[in-house]
């Protein structure tokens, strides 16, 4: 059965690896047609809004949520299992701490939920409500793609996340989750600023590589320009911000671009104070930056 326990003051952790080793013990010589089917019938069954919220979540995005998971996930489940239980291990011996340096550094008051599963490939973590509290969801299976639960991972992934939550609770009802490019640029970029801040050692390995934050220093202008070109052009932001995307190698640029733009901005106000800004407001700010990054030599 799933375990779940208190860290302290900290949030119900809900842990639902010990039940895929058991799942994915049965299965692992099925085909995976037969894999999904019975991850979906049997695995996910006790835990329905779990299973709901990463079928809309492709829904929401326009894609058939068997068609990536039978591409990009089961496929590589196998051989990324050791990776999926050094990261499981990584989870339960750091959250505890994770949680409490981020919960000091934020001044969170807010209760919050943690579950650990293996999914369809939503997201390393995920800010978002599960049975109606604030949570933090944390796909094995997609962190297991870059990391290997040694380099700090529970540590940045748990700062980014929370931050997520800070920032939906400190907006309240000005919260705007929507597909909008500026929206989307503010929303990561706020999150990976905090993340930096909690964890500066850590951010060095936030995707695995360790040219990656030398390399976005190096291209910030060029990165800036490439957004402004690419929302002008109205073409997919997935290769700034998505897993399996990149640009001219390198993932995850869209929040390093976001987070500089944040930084900045907290420059000249508190951190609550950019967290409140107007979407509006947020949208001509973020052209404005971007403009100013643009034209900076790199």
């Amino acid at each position: 059965m799933a375990s779940s326990s208190r860290l302290g003051r900290a949030p119900k952790v809900l842990d639902l690896f010990p039940d895929f080793e058991e799942f994915w013990a049965r299965v692992r010589a099925d085909p995976i047609s037969s894999q999904l089917d019975r991850w979906e019938r049997e695995h996910m069954a006790p835990w329905p809004e779990l299973l709901s919220k990463q079928k809309e979540n492709y829904a929401e995005e326009g894609f058939d949520w068997r068609r990536v998971a039978r591409k990009w996930v089961f496929p590589f489940l196998e051989e990324r299992f050791p990776r999926m239980r050094a990261i499981h291990l990584d989870l339960v011996r750091n959250l505890p701490k994770a949680w409490r340096r981020t919960r000091s550094a934020l001044g969170i008051r807010f209760p919050v939920r943690f579950v650990i599963y293996v999914g369809i490939g939503c997201g390393a973590g995920w800010a978002t409500t599960y049975e109606g509290r604030p949570s933090c969801l944390f796909g094995l299976e997609n962190a297991a793609t870059e990391h290997d639960g040694k380099d700090g991972w529970t540590f940045r992934t748990v700062a980014h996340e929370v931050a997520h939550l800070a920032h939906q609770h400190w907006r309240g009802e000005r919260w705007e989750h929507r597909p909008d490019p500026w929206w989307m640029l503010y929303e990561e970029g706020f999150a990976t600023y905090c993340e930096r801040r909690i964890e500066p050692e850590g951010f060095l390995r936030r995707t695995g590589r360790k040219d990656w934050l030398p390399w976005c220093d190096e291209h910030r202008s060029w990165l800036a320009r490439k957004f402004l070109s690419d929302v002008a052009g109205r073409r997919s932001l997935r290769p700034f911000f998505g897993s399996w995307y990149n640009i001219r190698g390198q993932i995850e640029t869209g929040y390093y671009l976001g987070s500089e733009m944040i930084r900045e901005w907290t420059e000249r106000g508190s951190l609550q104070e950019v967290a409140r800004l107007p979407l509006p407001e947020v949208r001509l700010r973020a052209r404005a930056t971007l403009g100013r990054l643009a034209s900076r030599s790199s």
